[in-house]
């Protein structure tokens, strides 16, 4: 009887054993990797108006702000290079003044996009008008709406901005080597987000 049930215990071992090999060998699908983001606006004269800084030497924005003074002119493109899930919300009416007639509109935000990454991560585009392409959708840098101005925004441009749990990170444009005047053209690499 002794030894049926010290079997029994070295049969159960050796499952716990065989699993906990596979897990280990198996990739976490819960793992951040880092992608490459270019330029929301396919027009040469786009250029990042903010980065660390608002306006590149006063408080705190750790996003990167892109124009190329226009609103409603130019589409806003995904930036992620590849296939991504872009979650829109929307509902803000489209704006160029200045000062935002609706600042608090989706929280400041305005219209915007997220795409959802592992371990807190995520990747967020803001301010934009919308137009026929705006929706939820996945895709490779498509349009996503216009160049705007929506939420807590003074002067249309696109915001981008990479988050861990909520909390703006600069890594993923510093790293590149991005700072105020780069060029935010849509064939130009501006980060390296993680997600």
């Amino acid at each position: 009887m002794a030894s049926t049930t010290i079997e029994k215990l070295m049969l159960k071992l050796s499952a716990i054993g065989a699993l906990s090999a596979l897990a280990i060998a198996m990739p976490s699908p819960l793992a951040a990797a880092t992608y490459t983001a270019n330029g929301p606006i396919c027009e040469t004269t786009a250029k990042v108006g903010s980065t660390t800084y608002y306006s590149c030497n006063g408080s705190s924005h750790t996003a990167l702000d892109i124009s190329n003074q226009s609103c409603s002119e130019w589409n806003h493109r995904g930036m992620l290079v590849g296939s991504f899930a872009y979650k829109s919300y929307s509902g803000c009416a489209n704006n160029c003044a200045n000062p935002p007639p609706n600042p608090d509109c989706n929280g400041g935000a305005g219209n915007y996009y997220v795409v959802t990454g592992a371990s807190g991560w995520d990747f967020r585009q803001l301010h934009f008008n919308t137009n026929a392409s705006t929706g939820s959708k996945t895709c490779d840098r498509c349009a996503l709406g216009l160049v705007g101005s929506t939420g807590h925004s003074y002067g249309a441009h696109s915001h981008s901005d990479n988050r861990q749990y909520g909390t703006r990170k600069s890594a993923w444009y510093t790293a590149v080597g991005t700072t105020c005047g780069s060029s935010g053209y849509c064939n130009n690499v501006v980060g390296k987000p993680t997600l």
